[in-house]
């Protein structure tokens, strides 16, 4: 059986004082505590995010970069080569007046070859003409 005497009241009243007490001494600093390291930590969580944004926005703006580096050399490549067509449609053009400079003067060298050996032979076509007939005729005339 239970007994309400004194001593279970000096035990309710012991109770109580040693709640306040490790309420005071313990419960609170521990939940101080607690609160704090949650209070740390979302702030760590929000620097964190903003570090994430800022990195996004360089990664962003670095390829947006590198985009824009990649479209200007593409663009100079293209002038280069551009560049390098004309060039050589000049050179093949210069090549081409050369060879038909040089053809001109072959074929005029030619003509003139051609020329002289006309006349040196129409000079001695009656000699020939007179030797073939005396062949034929078998005779000297």
């Amino acid at each position: 059986m239970l007994n309400f005497d004194i001593t279970l009241w000096a035990t309710i009243v012991e109770a109580l004082i040693f709640t306040f007490i490790l309420n005071a001494v313990l419960i609170r600093p521990v939940m101080r505590t607690l609160e704090e390291r949650k209070r740390r930590f979302e702030g760590l969580q929000a620097e964190t995010q903003e570090l994430l944004a800022r990195a996004e926005e360089s990664l962003k703006a670095y390829e947006q970069g590198l985009a824009e580096a990649r479209s200007r050399a593409a663009a100079e490549r293209e002038a280069l080569k551009a560049k390098a067509r004309e060039e050589e449609k000049k050179i093949l053009e210069a090549a081409s007046r050369e060879a038909e400079a040089y053809k001109e003067k072959v074929l005029s060298e030619i003509r003139a070859q051609i020329e002289s050996a006309r006349k040196a032979l129409s000079a001695q076509v009656e000699v020939f003409s007179r030797a073939m007939a005396e062949k034929i005729l078998g005779r000297a005339l």
